[in-house]
């Protein structure tokens, strides 16, 4: 390293979209950021499935090994 300096990549565009983001969504109303979760809802809802699935195998599984 020169100098004993680290160097870190610009983050400017990433910090300036989220606030964009949170902008965007301060100003939404109530309804459409109810309509958000729902949609957040149905897309991780596959995943809530598999894992409750996953789970409730785990909890048979015990019983049959040896």
């Amino acid at each position: 390293m020169l100098g004993g300096r680290k160097s870190y990549p610009d983050n400017a565009e990433i910090f300036a979209r989220k606030a964009k983001g949170r902008r965007e969504r301060a100003l939404a109303t109530f309804a459409e950021k109810l309509d958000a979760v729902d949609a957040l809802r149905a897309r991780v809802a596959p995943i809530v499935r598999a894992r409750e699935a996953r789970q409730q195998s785990r909890q048979s599984a015990p019983a049959d090994r040896t």
